[in-house]
């Protein structure tokens, strides 16, 4: 089996984040030595011992490749020898064969640590050592073909040739894992069965939304029924609370143009006031237009009480 060679910008001497899955996988080993030291009478990981194995876990994928990753783990590290869990027998076998080139990739790359032997014993893969391993395994984008950009400058487009190569990579990567990207935005990521993201449902649901506020305001009377033509997700609430920002807003515009009487009574600015007074009982009452007679209105049909003087502008009878 080859061992794959680790790229000068991968390489485990740069300093690196400890992701969440890191912290995990440290934590469970922590916890097997524990629970060794209690049970066996073995000594329990230091702080200093788990640090250096913290990282030559999450650089075991880069010394033997993700197919070894995925059966050996280190577990502890004593006196330079480097113990490992291994998955079966079969990989006991392989791991005798690379572990001299093992041991030379480890001093390559831990010079300070100084491992002078590797040894496998029978054990679990942690889980949280997979899901490590799982986060690492995607697509090497120098593998991906390679754009041509026309542009003047070289530099710039030999950067942007490989900018497009690793999106690429990254993209095939997660639609390895179930994902791809919005068929409607092209920029979002999705595992939805549709291929729509969250945020151009959102914004279709509003876009429908918008729609169906402007059908209430100019047509109170429809049905839900009805507006579903326009927006099959529509629910009973979301049309109630439609008609309640509609009839708030329609009131305020009654009470703006009654205010507007109170200093000159305007002819036009009246007819446009019982226009809404109109509107709002439609939306107060869910009636149809022709059942509403501003000068028979019941008490129970009147959303706003000061209504009564509103109407009396017109023969100056309401007290400014």
């Amino acid at each position: 089996m080859e061992i794959r060679k680790q790229s000068a910008r991968g390489r485990v001497g740069a300093i690196k984040p400890a992701g969440f899955t890191l912290v995990k996988a440290l934590s469970n080993l922590r916890e097997q030595s524990r629970r060794a030291s209690e049970d066996r009478g073995k000594f329990l990981l230091g702080a200093r011992e788990m640090m250096v194995l913290g990282k030559l876990v999450n650089a075991w994928k880069d010394v033997v490749g993700l197919q070894l990753a995925h059966k050996t783990c280190p577990t502890r590290l004593i006196r330079g020898c480097l113990y490992l869990a291994v998955a079966d027998s079969q990989w006991m076998q392989t791991l005798v064969f690379l572990k001299t080139r093992i041991i030379e990739k480890l001093n390559q790359l831990f010079p300070d640590v100084k491992i002078s032997d590797v040894i496998g014993r029978p054990g679990k893969i942690p889980e949280a050592v997979e899901d490590l391993l799982a986060d690492a395994d995607w697509p090497d984008w120098q593998k991906e073909t390679a754009h041509t950009f026309p542009v003047d400058d070289a530099e710039l487009g030999e950067l942007l040739e490989r900018c497009q190569r690793k999106l690429d990579a990254r993209l095939r990567g997660l639609r390895q894992k179930g994902f791809d990207l919005c068929r409607s935005c092209e920029a979002a990521v999705t595992d939805s069965p549709d291929r729509i993201c969250a945020v151009c449902i959102f914004a279709g649901r509003e876009k429908n939304r918008a729609q169906v506020r402007s059908l209430i305001q100019e047509m109170p009377w429809l049905t839900i029924e009805e507006l579903h033509e326009f927006d099959p997700l529509l629910d009973s609430v979301e049309l109630s609370a439609i008609r309640l920002e509609t009839l708030e807003d329609t009131l305020a515009f009654v009470r703006e143009l009654a205010m507007e009487q109170t200093g000159e009574f305007n002819e036009e600015s009246f007819r446009q006031m019982k226009k809404e007074m109109v509107r709002a009982v439609m939306l107060y009452t869910g009636c149809m237009p022709d059942e509403v007679d501003l000068d028979q209105l019941h008490p129970e049909q009147i959303p706003d009480p000061d209504w009564i003087s509103y109407l009396t502008l017109e023969t100056g009878e309401a007290q400014c």
